[in-house]
């Protein structure tokens, strides 16, 4: 094990296999959402984008390109540094620092959790906070422990 994924395996007692089976589960739980994310991808890639493949915590497709500059500073929500759909993490082609990364990914571990379903569960998340009062963002529990898992870092 490399030092630098120590902090991703802190002395998890299931069996390596038991592991995989999980992640494989939660790929497919979350297919819906990553198909989705695919479909965002391709221009990416076929217009100087680039890919690669991230394995640890998680396993994630990782685009970038001039493409992905632009979708991001033109999304409904807001200007954007990344963001996650389903397995495929859409980051800026320049400056995509850990931290950023580590946070998408908490993201990609949500969708593997929650599914097709995500989604929903991310905007009531998002309605429940504006609700009482706080901020949408700021206060989605999604985005919360996505923050958290930065720390991490």
């Amino acid at each position: 094990m490399r030092p630098r994924d120590s902090i991703f395996f802190q002395s998890n007692p299931l069996p390596r296999p038991i592991i995989w089976i999980g992640q494989a589960l939660g790929i497919l739980w979350a297919f819906p959402l990553t198909i989705v994310g695919l479909l965002l991808a391709l221009p990416i890639v076929l217009i100087r984008g680039q890919f690669q493949l991230i394995r640890i915590p998680t396993v994630a497709l990782l685009v970038r390109g001039p493409c992905a500059d632009w979708m991001l500073s033109r999304h409904p929500f807001g200007a954007m540094t990344a963001m996650a759909l389903g397995h495929v993490v859409i980051a800026e082609h320049q400056g995509l620092s850990s931290r950023v990364l580590i946070h998408e990914l908490a993201h990609v571990r949500q969708a593997a959790r929650w599914g097709i379903f995500f989604p929903f569960a991310y905007l009531a998340s998002s309605a429940w906070a504006a609700l009482r009062g706080r901020d949408a963002y700021w206060h989605n529990r999604f985005e919360i422990a996505a923050r958290e898992a930065e720390k991490q870092v």
